[in-house]
């Protein structure tokens, strides 16, 4: 083989593997992470814009593998449920609200996010939706393994 063509199917190789390094999670939307409230925080808006976006990539490095969701309805969730309904964001271009106060607690290799989502008034009763997602540092980096959805009516006063 001549050094021109050896040269040459580096090159290929090298081409190759760059545009396939961008499908691995080494690259993903979620870089940099460090065990700190500020990694979550910013977590938590990639993950929205992900899910708005329909960017099923990097929800695929965002969430493990055993990744379960409890809805506000009840109903259970798991990866395969969030990676679909991320699909269906695809192209819809929908515009993030804005992220509610976030208060992340942090024990060694978990964490977890959570906060007051919505809040609404029906028939004089206001209702609450509070959320909570839990993350595990595993690898170097940051992946939610579980998600909560919990309404609660407020009695009067």
């Amino acid at each position: 083989m001549t050094n021109s063509l050896s040269r040459t199917l580096a090159a290929l190789l090298f081409a190759i593997s760059a545009a396939n390094a961008g499908a691995t999670c080494d690259n993903h939307a979620f870089t940099n992470e460090k065990k700190d409230a500020f990694t979550i925080l910013t977590l938590e808006s990639a993950w929205n814009s992900a899910f708005l976006g329909g960017d099923t990539e990097s929800m695929k490095c965002l969430l493990t593998p055993d990744f379960t969701e409890i809805m506000r309805n009840g109903n259970i969730y798991h990866r395969s449920d969030e990676l679909a309904l991320t699909e269906k964001n695809r192209g819809a271009a929908k515009a993030a609200p804005a992220l509610p106060h976030i208060t992340v607690l942090l024990h060694d290799d978990v964490a977890v996010a959570y906060g007051l989502a919505s809040e609404r008034r029906i028939k004089g009763i206001l209702y609450r939706n509070y959320y909570a997602d839990y993350y595990v540092w595993t690898n170097g980096s940051w992946h939610a393994f579980f998600a909560q959805w919990t309404p609660a009516s407020v009695p009067s006063t």
